[in-house]
């Protein structure tokens, strides 16, 4: 599995207070713990996770699932 550069989304959650952090990560349907766990791991999130989060133009779809993007359908 190839790991992922987080490197944008972890420079964006770092401009959010503690509670705009919890807020973001609920509104991608996660919580900020598994959110800090997969970013350690520089794992990728789940598709629907990921979605959320290119929703919100942090990172696109293929820096979140570089070795499948393409096989979903992201709008």
């Amino acid at each position: 599995m190839q790991e992922i550069d987080f490197s944008p989304l972890r420079l964006y959650l770092k401009g959010l207070s503690e509670e705009e952090k919890v807020k973001f990560a609920f509104e991608c349907g996660t919580s900020l713990g598994y959110m800090r766990k997969r970013m350690s791991l520089k794992k990728p999130f789940g598709f629907l996770i990921s979605k959320k989060v290119a929703e919100k133009g942090v990172m696109t779809p293929q820096e979140l699932r570089p070795s499948d993007f393409a096989n979903y359908v992201w709008d």
